[in-house]
């Protein structure tokens, strides 16, 4: 009796300590970059044009599985007879050219040492299994793209710090800053125990991961907005769900305004129809809101180009 109570014990023990497994062990502190405002503020200059140039570099070529990318028991999914199959996607990064500011990414691309060799980078075998390294088709590498702009990458703004988005970091030079949302890198998941040491991998060497520091957003219409660089030209948005540090980021480029929503919406069908992801979420209800509320935005401000996590 007392050994299958001990038993109990212990297993019930080893789960805690699984499911208190973060995303990463790498150290982390606030970010001093960027002041908390209004949605109301932000959106009384999204409409004027900018001083950012942004180019979107498709990395590569993916797949995955749609009942993770689209939730295929929302009643719209239903109705329009959607069934789980193989889902065509691509991995993106985002290029930000700030006149003063400098260059910047949002989000990584992707590596070719990470489809070539991805266990040398510590993507070890579940992990690369489940997520179909092997079907990644690079189009254009990170480390590429970053020589070619010739000038020195000043940070990387991280919609969140899933394996598809951090893809590219190890062709990120080691002293560039790394800024996520708050609570990202602590986020505490059971399937964290095979991705950890990934992370830990791709930012060994790194100084810490800079958290943005968001204020509720006196308005109601969002969760929290930062004006990033302090000129009204780039904007953070926080909008968690997906994993609790998610971001959406509203760019004032010269062409005009453009919406990343990360991966608070994966696919066009999700977008045009209101629908959130399916199996790959942290919490439906609050990605489903901040999904409508991305889409609110967009419907206020009909010039405005939305990108996709996964998809144009």
């Amino acid at each position: 009796m007392l050994r299958k109570s001990g038993l109990s014990v212990i297993g019930a023990l080893t789960i805690v300590a699984l499911s208190a497994c973060t995303q990463t062990s790498h150290s982390t502190k606030p970010a001093n970059l960027g002041k908390a405002i209004s949605s109301a503020a932000m959106e009384a200059l999204i409409d004027q044009p900018g001083p950012i140039e942004l180019e979107t570099v498709v990395g590569a070529d993916w797949i995955a599985d749609l009942s993770g990318l689209l939730n295929l028991k929302d009643p719209k999914a239903v109705e329009a007879g959607l069934r789980d199959h193989e889902e065509p996607i691509q991995i993106y990064a985002h290029l930000l050219r700030h006149p003063t500011q400098g260059f910047f990414m949002v989000d990584t691309g992707v590596s070719k040492r990470l489809v070539a060799d991805p266990a040398s980078l510590g993507v070890g075998w579940v992990l690369r299994t489940f997520a179909k390294i092997e079907r990644m088709q690079v189009r254009q590498d990170t480390l590429s793209v970053i020589k070619s702009e010739g000038v020195p990458l000043k940070g990387v703004f991280m919609t969140h710090l899933h394996l598809d988005h951090i893809s590219g970091m190890p062709d990120v030079p080691k002293d560039v800053p790394i800024y996520t949302g708050p609570g990202e890198p602590e986020y505490s998941s059971l399937v964290h125990m095979f991705v950890q040491g990934m992370e830990d991998s791709f930012l060994a060497g790194r100084p810490p991961l800079q958290e943005l520091q968001f204020a509720k957003d006196p308005d109601g219409r969002l969760e929290g907005v930062i004006d990033v660089f302090g000129d009204g030209s780039f904007f953070a948005i926080q909008s968690p769900g997906h994993t609790p540090g998610s971001m959406a980021f509203v760019v004032r480029t010269t062409a005009g305004p453009v919406l990343l929503t990360g991966d608070t919406c994966h696919t066009r069908w999700g977008w045009d129809n209101g629908v959130e992801p399916g199996s790959y979420i942290d919490d439906r209800e609050r990605t489903r809101k901040n999904l409508l509320a991305l889409k609110a935005l967009s419907e206020r401000h009909p010039k405005m180009i939305v990108k996709l996590g996964h998809q144009p």
